[in-house]
């Protein structure tokens, strides 16, 4: 029972060589206390998150696997839910008191035995959950789950393009979201540069140099150069989606800027959807005063 934040089903206890005789004295006296026909709790544990998800896993069955948001936070993705979610199968049970139980045909594809609970495995909740999310808070679920590479960008992109067409909201609202990250359809950096440079070519924007050395002793490359101390980055997904990288390039931006430069980044998505925006904040940057 401790292992289970303080609760058991009496069938377990059966299989540990428990006596029902004594279970029904430490209830009589009320060292340990009935949660419904099936579990009991010692009654001095702890009654917090952890100790409701394990009453519901446990009432729910063998069929129940922990999904949504418990399933996120038992990845360490997230804060514990204020109630447990479950996946069933449709007729497995009726109810959970408590609980939010989500039902399926079919048995969960992607789950995992993990803290001693059958769970969704990460990259299963985080689809589970992009289906309820606002845009936001997903974005900030996937930048968490890929920083602790609980999923790689490839098995996520498989996920979605292996979902298209099925109509499920998860996946659909996925997709959106690594596009924002620029995760899905960004080409190679050389082509987004040129993208770039058609999107400045159109607005008549001309950059004063290309790939221009800056930083301590030239170490650092800048894409574009569109007034003094001004530059334009791009952020493809080839060269710049990994937590490491991502770290370099804010390291790397902290010292122009602490030189003196002012740089503004840009992903696929910007370039692809926001030409106008970027054209807006560039002409911007030109017209200020210099130094």
């Amino acid at each position: 029972m401790l292992r289970q934040a303080g609760v058991a089903t009496r069938a377990q206890l059966a299989r540990e060589g428990v006596p029902e005789a004594f279970v029904r004295s430490r209830l009589r006296s009320g060292e340990w206390e009935p949660v419904g026909r099936r579990v009991v709790r010692i009654a001095a544990s702890a009654a917090g998150p952890e100790q409701q998800l394990w009453v519901a896993y446990l009432w729910a069955g063998r069929d129940a696997v922990v999904s949504h948001a418990s399933a996120a936070w038992l990845w360490s993705l997230g804060p514990p839910p204020t109630r447990p979610s479950l996946t069933v199968r449709r007729g497995s049970c009726k109810s959970v008191p408590g609980a939010l139980v989500h039902r399926l045909r079919m048995p969960v594809e992607r789950s995992a035995f993990w803290k001693g609970m059958n769970c969704t495995d990460p990259l299963r909740t985080l689809v589970d959950l992009a289906a309820e999310l606002p845009p936001a808070e997903l974005d900030e679920l996937l930048d968490r789950l890929i920083a602790r590479r609980l999923a790689s960008v490839a098995a996520l992109q498989a996920e979605v393009q292996r979902s298209e067409g099925t109509g499920r909201a998860g996946p659909a609202a996925l997709g959106r979201a690594l596009r924002r990250r620029s995760f899905l359809g960004a080409p190679a950096p050389s082509v987004l540069e040129s993208r770039l440079a058609r999107l400045f070519a159109e607005a008549g924007v001309r950059p004063l140099a290309v790939e221009q050395r800056a930083g301590p002793g030239g170490c650092y490359r800048l894409d574009y150069v569109i007034g003094p101390k001004v530059a334009v980055e791009v952020d493809g997904y080839a060269y710049h989606w990994s937590p490491d990288q991502k770290s370099s390039d804010e390291r790397r931006r902290n010292v122009l800027r602490l030189d003196g430069w002012t740089v503004l980044v840009y992903s696929w998505d910007d370039v692809e959807h926001s030409g106008g925006r970027i054209i807006d904040e560039v002409t911007r940057s030109m017209e200020r005063p210099a130094g």
